[in-house]
C-alpha cells in the first residue's frame, strides 16, 4: 500500500491547522522519523503517521462527533474527554483524504494521544513523539524521557505514561480508561522481557 507524497500531506495541513499546530506537527515528525531509525521501524511510516496524527484538531466539537458518530467510535464513555475525540476522528480525516492507508498507522493516529493496551511500535513511536517534540517547552521528566525513548522504544513509553497520569491526577483530572489499561499492559510487557533477559 503507497503512502501518501509527504509534500502533498503538508500543503494540505498547512491550510487545515494554526501555525502553532503546524509546527507541533513538524517537531512530532522530527521526532518521529529519529527514533524510527533508531529502532528500526519504517521511517516512511514514521513521518506519514506523525503529520497525519493532528490533521483532525482545528475541527470543531460537533464535526469531530459527527465523523467520530457515523466511523462507529463509542462515544457513551469518551463524552467526557472531548479534548481526545480528534485523534479517534484523525483515521477517518486521514483516509477521506488520502485513500486506504495501513491498519498500524491508522491505530498510531487513533490511539496517539489515550495509548492503549498491546500497543505497537508504531503506536508507542506517534504516542511518544507527539509528548516528547523538540518544540515541547520543558517540563519535568521530559528530559529523562526522550533520553529513554533513544535507549529502549518500551521503557520510553512506560515514562511518559507513568508521568502522564501522575500529571493528570495531580491536576485531578480524570485519566482515561485506555490509558490505564495502556499503563499496565506496558508494565506488564516490560516485566516480562525483564524476565526474559535475567534468564
Amino acid at each position: 500500500m503507497n503512502l501518501p507524497d509527504r509534500i502533498e500531506i503538508l500543503r494540505w495541513l498547512y491550510g487545515r491547522l494554526k501555525p502553532r499546530r503546524f509546527l507541533h506537527t513538524l517537531g512530532v515528525e522530527q521526532l518521529a522519523v529519529h527514533l524510527a531509525n533508531l529502532h528500526h521501524l519504517s521511517p516512511e511510516t514514521a513521518s506519514t503517521a506523525a503529520l497525519l496524527h493532528d490533521c483532525a484538531k482545528n475541527m470543531s466539537d460537533e464535526e469531530l462527533l459527527q465523523i467520530c458518530d457515523r466511523s462507529g467510535v463509542d462515544l457513551k464513555p469518551n463524552q467526557e474527554y472531548p479534548q481526545l475525540l480528534h485523534a479517534f476522528a484523525a483515521p477517518v480525516v486521514a483516509q477521506e483524504k488520502f485513500g486506504p492507508l495501513p491498519e498500524d498507522l491508522l491505530n498510531a493516529l487513533r490511539f496517539h494521544t489515550t495509548g492503549r493496551a498491546g500497543m505497537s511500535p508504531m503506536e508507542k513511536l506517534i504516542f511518544s513523539a507527539d509528548y516528547a517534540e523538540p518544540g515541547r517547552e520543558p517540563f519535568p521528566g521530559l528530559l529523562e524521557a526522550r533520553e529513554l525513548l533513544v535507549s529502549d522504544l518500551g521503557l520510553g513509553t512506560l515514562q511518559i505514561l507513568e508521568n502522564t497520569v501522575q500529571y493528570l491526577r495531580q491536576k485531578k483530572q480524570k485519566v482515561h480508561f485506555y490509558t490505564l489499561e495502556a499503563l499496565q499492559s506496558l508494565r506488564r510487557e516490560t516485566q516480562r522481557e525483564g524476565r526474559e533477559e535475567s534468564k
